[in-house]
């Protein structure tokens, strides 16, 4: 999986898009849903938790290599019918747009906070771990369900595909899958383990883990609600991805 194009992340949003109508997701039911996911074991649901991670870090690589020595434009706030860059290489030209100061205000609050609620999953530094063997630790000391593997990677790849409120890169993928994990435990489990026993186990303090969690949560703007339809969906999504990697050292 190492020739993703710079649509790799328009696929996945699209498969990450859960707003389809009863109608469509009845028809795949029926047609598609050929997936048992009470068949996978969780070690294996682990495995696909970490092939998608890592398949999103080496996304965001090729990304930022494409726009290296590309001129990227720098949206501003313009009057009526000015041309807005959309980001693109083609700007767009928008008429009739009628946007009051009051309205750039909550957009720009809007952003600042989810570039605040982003940046707590950095790390100083890359962890010396690979994701993999850091996700059999957890696994190890906190063994958790395939449900819940495979919950916090939909919350994930939404939340860097589809909503595109987070880049993942190596100094964040640690904390932002325990935090993914411990969100989807709470989510899906009737019983989770003890908030002192992840946080030890992750490799954070109590203190971080609970503004871990609770940025998760807003990011993912508690959009939390999965089904076997969705499991399902996700298995076959990462299933095309392959194993795990452990990057180059």
């Amino acid at each position: 999986m190492n020739g993703h194009s710079p649509s790799t992340f328009a696929s996945l949003a699209e498969a990450s898009n859960t707003s389809r109508s009863p109608k469509e997701d009845e028809s795949d039911l029926m047609s598609n849903c050929t997936t048992d996911v009470f068949q996978i074991s969780p070690t294996a649901a682990l495995e696909l938790l970490c092939a998608g991670i890592e398949m999103l870090v080496r996304s965001t690589a090729e990304e930022a290599s494409h726009c290296q020595g590309a001129t990227v434009p720098v949206p501003e706030l313009r009057t009526q019918g000015d041309s807005i860059s959309s980001g693109e290489s083609t700007p767009i030209r928008v008429t009739g747009l009628q946007c009051s100061s009051a309205s750039y205000d909550e957009v720009g609050r809007h952003l600042k906070q989810q570039s605040v609620l982003s940046k707590r999953f950095l790390s100083r530094r890359v962890p010396p771990i690979t994701l993999e063997n850091y996700l059999l630790r957890v696994h190890q000391f906190c063994p958790m369900s395939t449900g819940v593997y495979l919950a916090a990677s939909i919350y994930i790849m939404r939340m860097a595909t589809a909503e595109r409120v987070i880049v993942v890169s190596r100094r964040n993928m640690h904390r932002l899958v325990l935090a993914g994990l411990r969100v989807a435990m709470k989510t899906l489990e009737d019983l989770s383990y003890s908030h002192s026993r992840v946080a030890k186990v992750g490799g954070v303090t109590e203190h971080e883990l609970s503004k871990l969690e609770i940025s998760f949560c807003f990011l993912a703007d508690f959009e939390l609600r999965v089904d076997a339809k969705m499991l399902a969906d996700q298995v076959r999504l990462l299933q095309g991805i392959g194993p795990c990697e452990n990057p180059p050292r």
